[in-house]
């Protein structure tokens, strides 16, 4: 019996180095398991949402205090109808700015493990591009608003003392905000070497540049992802070009035509969530897409009737609109496109 207790009880010498190896690699899956799965800290959300509302009332102040009569002085509006439906074009933007916060807020308010997904990551990456791209187009509006051949030279916009500082330290900050989050998100071996973080968003977007296209051109809600997200991109691109296409997004001409692309690059980001969504069978699973297609088709909506109550209710159409109508075709490509967002995500 003694004999059979110490048989029992007595360690296995020949085994342990063979045991620890097999339980080592298990355990620190479950310890990154967990990790991930862990909840952010409460604030998390309520800090997206600020930065939301933040974002949007600070777009907001751009878009009424640059597209304006008497922005320079003696430039005055052709119409009341023409400024309204000028306005009304960029602030689109704003349902878009809306959904992707909520979104990301919602992810928040799960888990790391949900922020860690390539979709948050993604749109955290456009907000951080959107918010810098913001933050400098308000510090070097004089310039890039300037009217040409104007001597002295004069612009549409030049923020200075505390509307500048507000402005871009809200852009700013939230830019920082979601670049934090984002790098919090990365896997731990590369959140601890910060110098492999461009090569990670270099990575990144030459996969989904190279990803543009549907993975099945019989399914039309993925062909119409697919053909927002490029159009988009598209669109941010002439932003940075040369007029007149770079009206192109905005109808704004030189007021907001260059501070507009930050928006249309947000929208390609959640065009292509939408699209990578529809492929792996998420886009009704999970509500959170219906809150990007949500705002995605509010875009298209404000943005398209802009367009109408600008070609059929402004008396200063087409008159005023000089650099809009030498560019007619792709004026009306660009509507076609993004009526794209109004088409619905279900089929029959």
């Amino acid at each position: 019996f003694a004999a059979s207790a110490a048989g029992i009880y007595a360690p296995d010498h020949r085994r342990p180095q063979a045991g620890r190896r097999a339980i080592a690699p298990t355990v620190k899956e479950d310890l990154v398991a967990n990790k991930l799965k862990s909840t952010p800290h409460a604030f998390l959300p309520l800090a997206y949402s600020a930065c939301g509302l933040a974002t949007t009332a600070a777009w907001t102040t751009v878009v009424i205090t640059t597209i304006r009569s008497n922005q320079p002085k003696g430039a005055m509006m052709p119409s009341f109808q023409h400024g309204l439906f000028a306005r009304t074009s960029v602030l689109s933007a704003v349902p878009l700015i809306v959904s992707c916060y909520a979104t990301l807020a919602y992810a928040a308010a799960d888990s790391w493990e949900r922020l860690s997904s390539p979709d948050c990551r993604r749109l955290n990456s456009a907000l951080v591009f959107a918010g810098v791209g913001s933050a400098l187009w308000v510090r070097f509006a004089p310039i890039l608003t300037q009217i040409p051949g104007s001597n002295p030279p004069v612009s549409h916009q030049a923020y200075s003392g505390v509307t500048s500082a507000a402005l871009i330290g809200t852009y700013g900050s939230a830019a920082a905000f979601s670049a934090a989050v984002w790098a919090r998100s990365l896997p731990e071996e590369v959140r601890c070497r910060p110098l492999l973080w461009p090569g990670r968003v270099a990575d990144g977007v030459a996969k989904s540049l190279v990803s543009l296209a549907p993975a099945s051109t019989d399914d039309p809600i993925n062909v119409k992802y697919s053909l927002l997200a490029t159009s988009f991109l598209l669109f941010t691109a002439l932003g940075f070009g040369s007029f007149p296409l770079a009206v192109v997004p905005s109808w704004t001409g030189r007021r907001c035509s260059r501070a507009f692309p930050a928006w249309t690059l947000l929208a390609a980001a959640s065009s292509y969530n939408l699209k990578e969504a529809r492929e792996s069978g998420k886009l009704f699973a999970d509500s959170t897409y219906r809150t990007l297609s949500n705002g995605l088709a509010g875009f298209g909506a404000v943005y398209l009737l802009a367009k109408v109550g600008a070609v059929f209710f402004d008396p200063s159409f087409p008159v005023h609109y000089g650099i809009v109508k030498t560019v007619p075709g792709a004026q009306l490509a660009a509507a076609i496109l993004i009526g794209l967002t109004l088409r619905p995500d279900k089929v029959g």
